[in-house]
Parts: structure tokens; C-alpha cells; sequence
């Protein structure tokens, strides 16, 4: 049996919901970051596997909701970029203070938009899945989610418009049913591989591609920026399926089996 505890964890401004999978001899530690809005329930199903698979490895997992989102405290639209990094600071130093062991740390996708030099120079690797440092293009993307919702709701009378206009905040965005402060998409926004300095972590990359498809230019760009700012870089492809972009949940099998052997080796060194 899994030994899997469910708690209330004191972050920076409220308690953060969290599950923590502690095998009987840890070899390190790993802290999933989920990513930004929808992405987090399209990921959340393959953390939870990946999780698993370190446990058997004796790797401790941490999962948790951000400040403002799922269980954990807080409403989305008081939530800050240093807030949600400060609290993944303050995760990774409670860990430090009580193990000597590596901590690893897992951003798939937008969760890159995360990271911080001070969260690197604490952590020893890094797993990038899939991830994109481009905030600017994450939020205009974002905000045509805006755009369409808006079309979606072109058949309201224009008097019930004008009454839910005014008891909205213009500071608040309201996209896909999750409203954000302009002020979070301003600060992700500004997020790119430029504001990082040079640290001493050791990084893994997993580009999804297609059966000899070569990784896009703008890609390939962001990994040679991200690789002078960190000790070493590995990139490793994976022609499986997106499966954050599945109409239902599955789950990526050959990434699975990379990452389970990834986990592997680091524990073993």
C-alpha cells in the first residue's frame, strides 16, 4: 500500500492543500508544480502516475493546488507570480531543512512560467515537460479564450451586459469561467529565460515530437537559452501521445517509461 497523507501545508499567505507520498527509505524528493489554469486539470491525472512511479522508485512526492486554486486557500483573483513562487521556495526549503537529499522538481508545460532564479539555485534537478518560457505568447493565448467566450454570449440582452459590466472589476479578467487579476497575467507575461541567472542545476528537457519531426525553431532557441544558464541540459523526445490535449484522460506511456528510468539513475548516483 502507497502511503499517501493528505494535508494542509502553511504557505505564504494561505494553508495550501497538498499529498505527500513517503516511501520507507527515500533516496530524494520531488515536487510537482502543476501548471496555469486548464492545464492543470488536463495534467493532473499523469502527475498523479508519475508520482506514484517515484514512490516505488523511494522518491517522496509533493502535489499541491497554488494559492487561490483547487483546495488550498485563497481566491485566484489574489494570487501573485511571487506569491506562487515564494510558496514553492518556502516547500523546497522546509525539505532542505529536514533531508540532504536531492530535490527534484517537475514543470510540465506552463508551470515553467513559474521558476525563478532563487528556486533554481535550491533545487538540484530540474524535468521540464513540454514546457514554454514564452509568457508573453502564453497570455495572448490565454486571452483569445477571452475573446471567444464573449462571442459565445453575443445572444444576452444587452441590458443584462450592461448590468454584469458594472459590478465587474476592470482589474479582473474573466476567461473560460476563471477569473484573474490583470496584474498575474501582466507578471507571467514579462516571464522569459532572460530574467534567470546562472545556477548549478541539472536539467532535463522532454520535447514532444512527432516520428522524425525536428523541433521548431523557436523551440530550439528557448533550449539553448535555457542551457547557458544552468549546469547541464538533456533533451530527451517523445513521440508519444499529448496527453494534455486528449479529449479524454490518458495517459503517455513511453514518457512514463523515460522518466521512470530518468528517476532511476538519479537515485542511484
Amino acid at each position: 500500500m502507497i502511503s499517501t497523507k493528505a494535508e494542509f501545508y502553511s504557505g505564504t499567505k494561505g494553508q495550501l492543500f497538498r499529498l505527500v507520498r513517503t516511501p520507507k527509505q527515500v533516496y530524494a524528493h520531488i515536487l510537482f508544480i502543476s501548471p496555469m489554469f486548464e492545464q492543470a486539470n488536463q495534467t493532473r491525472h499523469h502527475i498523479t502516475r508519475s508520482a506514484i512511479n517515484a514512490y516505488h522508485l523511494g522518491i517522496e512526492s509533493f502535489i499541491y493546488d497554488h494559492f487561490g486554486t483547487g483546495d488550498s486557500e485563497g481566491e485566484l483573483t489574489q494570487a501573485s507570480l511571487s506569491l506562487w513562487q515564494q510558496d514553492i521556495l518556502e516547500q523546497i526549503k522546509h525539505i532542505k531543512a529536514e533531508s540532504a537529499q536531492d530535490i527534484i522538481i517537475s514543470l510540465p508545460l506552463s508551470a515553467a512560467l513559474l521558476l525563478s532564479s532563487e528556486i533554481l539555485h535550491e533545487v538540484d534537478v530540474v524535468m521540464l515537460l513540454q514546457s514554454d518560457f514564452n509568457g508573453k505568447r502564453f497570455v495572448q493565448q490565454f486571452k483569445r479564450l477571452a475573446l471567444v467566450s464573449k462571442l459565445t454570449q453575443a445572444s444576452k440582452s444587452s441590458a443584462t451586459k450592461q448590468n454584469h459590466q458594472s459590478t465587474v472589476n476592470k482589474s479582473i479578467v474573466d476567461i473560460a469561467g476563471y477569473q484573474v487579476a490583470e496584474t498575474l497575467l501582466d507578471e507571467l507575461a514579462s516571464q522569459s529565460i532572460a530574467t534567470f541567472e546562472q545556477c548549478d542545476a541539472h536539467c532535463y528537457w522532454f520535447e514532444w515530437l512527432k516520428s522524425e519531426e525536428e523541433i521548431p525553431p523557436g523551440r530550439v532557441k528557448q533550449q539553448q537559452a535555457f542551457a547557458q544558464k544552468v549546469n547541464q541540459l538533456d533533451t530527451l523526445s517523445i513521440t508519444d501521445i499529448k496527453f494534455w490535449q486528449a479529449t479524454e484522460l490518458q495517459l503517455a506511456e513511453e514518457f512514463l517509461t523515460q522518466e521512470q528510468q530518468l528517476l532511476t539513475q538519479l537515485v542511484k548516483r
